[in-house]
């Protein structure tokens, strides 16, 4: 596999994925964005659905990667969960926002279980970020927590895209705020 064929690939698929949606970008236009053969995209991704998940699971790391960093740099895990939904309107804020890129995969792709599975992958990895935070926090059930949040961090997203707005994602931060005071 070129690596740098793939990563260019990946790369451009991601940002077109983002910003139309996996099911309205096609082969040929991933082609054209990355600037390569359209050989090479066969060469280092069997289908389209390997591309995807290639480049899901990149973004899904850098995502991750994004929120390890603010809880690190934040002691106080309840800062540090408001500082999620901080990032949620960061997101939200960038020109052409659609929503959560992974609640727009799962809808989709709803017959293909590898993109289902990075989905639920990803979504897993952000309640374990909640959890964590609300178990520090001293949270009586930090998984019901992590979960209510979870829920918050999606609706916040989809509302911000939807309303084109960061209204929602603003009152969740509060809606949090309001469960992280009632947790203990």
């Amino acid at each position: 596999m070129s690596s740098r064929a793939s990563q260019r690939l990946t790369e451009a698929a991601s940002r077109l994925f983002q910003a139309k949606g996996l099911s309205s970008v096609g082969i040929n236009e991933v082609v054209r964005e990355a600037g390569v053969a359209k050989m090479s995209l066969y060469n280092n991704f069997p289908s389209k659905s390997d591309l995807a998940k290639a480049a899901y699971a990149q973004l899904s790391k850098e995502r991750q990667q994004a929120i390890e960093a603010l809880v690190k740099k934040v002691a106080d895990p309840e800062t540090a969960i408001l500082e999620m939904f901080d990032l949620a309107g960061r997101l939200a804020a960038r020109p052409g926002f659609r929503g959560c890129a992974f609640i727009d995969l799962a809808a989709h792709s709803a017959q293909d279980i590898g993109l289902r599975d990075l989905v639920r992958d990803h979504k897993r990895a952000i309640h374990r970020h909640f959890e964590e935070s609300a178990r520090r926090h001293g949270a009586v059930r930090p998984r019901q927590l992590a979960t209510q949040l979870l829920a918050l961090w999606d609706g916040a997203l989809t509302d911000a895209a939807i309303e084109g707005s960061l209204e929602p994602i603003h009152a969740a931060r509060e809606a949090a705020h309001v469960l992280l005071a009632a947790s203990k």
